[in-house]
């Protein structure tokens, strides 16, 4: 922070932590803060920098109480925050540093620095080719992948594997980085707790489910009985298959009679916003057979021990 700060503002900075700060604070403050003193051109100001994920109301209220304690200014040193987080700090007047992005001091009339900004559309919910791409990229523990080999990866183009890397980093997925200057992506090596840390990021890849009253034998299968597959689990006396919003019209699905409730079930068709086929079985991959499944499966014992076997299993003990 120290290099960046310096080469922003054209000055020599200081920047020493504050132990003595901890004894008139709570205790929760050393757990969650790292806190610094901080030299600019003469003037003396605080910095507190998160060793966890703290949410914008947190922030807000420790800053103000440590600005009040230690009778300085005080800033918010991050390695990366998300775009609505940033755009609030300024609306508010908080002061801040994102590492190598930008610099907003406002007490000492430095107010923006974006000249490592880029301008990124809005997200909301994140797309299925970036959320297939975050997965796959979990599977094969990418490192360093740049954007053409990712494009190459998912077999699309360079513009919307560009564009996938654009979502990770407004949604603040932490698998980005800069390799000279090409944006890369390295997934951490525990897996498990990355996955943990950003499930509710993603979405469930269930676009709509159509109960058929015969088995109409498709080759992709997903949900439960891509599950069984994965584990010791019984299947429903009815396979569940899965067909990709892109081939949903040309299947003829849509045109096939639905059965009604007092119908046996021949099988269940899932669309699907992406299918990726895990080991070229026609199975639909571990992490998405856990985001496809219903409340109602979830709050089944026999569903969840198998959900967490075949993760253990087939993901995070998987070479």
């Amino acid at each position: 922070m120290k290099e960046f700060l310096e080469k922003s503002l054209q000055q020599n900075v200081i920047i020493t932590e504050d132990k003595e700060i901890y004894k008139e604070l709570q205790l929760v403050y050393k757990g969650r803060y790292d806190i610094f003193k901080v030299k600019t051109n003469g003037i003396l100001w605080m910095a507190i920098q998160p060793k966890v994920e703290v949410g914008l109301v947190m922030l807000r209220k420790d800053r103000a109480k440590l600005e009040k304690v230690a009778g300085l200014n005080c800033a918010i040193f991050l390695e990366h925050t998300t775009f609505y987080i940033k755009e609030k700090m300024m609306e508010e007047g908080i002061p801040f540093v994102i590492k190598k992005k930008q610099v907003f001091l406002p007490f000492i009339g430095y107010l923006l620095n974006n000249a490592n900004e880029r301008k990124l559309a809005p997200v909301h919910l994140i797309s299925f080719l970036t959320q297939k791409m975050l997965l796959i990229a979990i599977y094969e523990r990418w490192r360093d992948v740049k954007v053409s080999e990712a494009a190459e990866k998912l077999n699309v183009s360079r513009k919307s594997a560009s564009r996938c890397f654009d979502e990770l980093e407004y949604l603040n997925i932490d698998v980005l980085g800069m390799k000279g200057k090409s944006r890369i992506i390295t997934v951490p090596d525990d897996r498990k707790l990355f996955w943990e840390q950003i499930r509710n990021k993603f979405r469930n890849p269930v676009i709509k489910k159509f109960i058929l009253s015969e088995d109409i034998k498709l080759d992709k299968r997903a949900g439960i009985t891509a599950l069984c597959e994965y584990s010791l689990l019984s299947d429903n006396n009815y396979p569940t298959y899965a067909v990709t919003k892109k081939e949903i019209t040309a299947s003829g699905i849509k045109n096939i009679r639905q059965a009604d409730m007092s119908e046996e079930i021949g099988c269940v068709v899932l669309e699907l916003g992406y299918f990726i086929d895990f080991d070229g079985k026609g199975l639909q991959d571990p992490l998405s057979v856990a985001l496809s499944q219903t409340e109602d499966e979830q709050k089944e014992e026999r569903v969840n021990i198998s959900t967490k076997e075949m993760l253990e299993e087939y993901v995070w003990l998987r070479d």
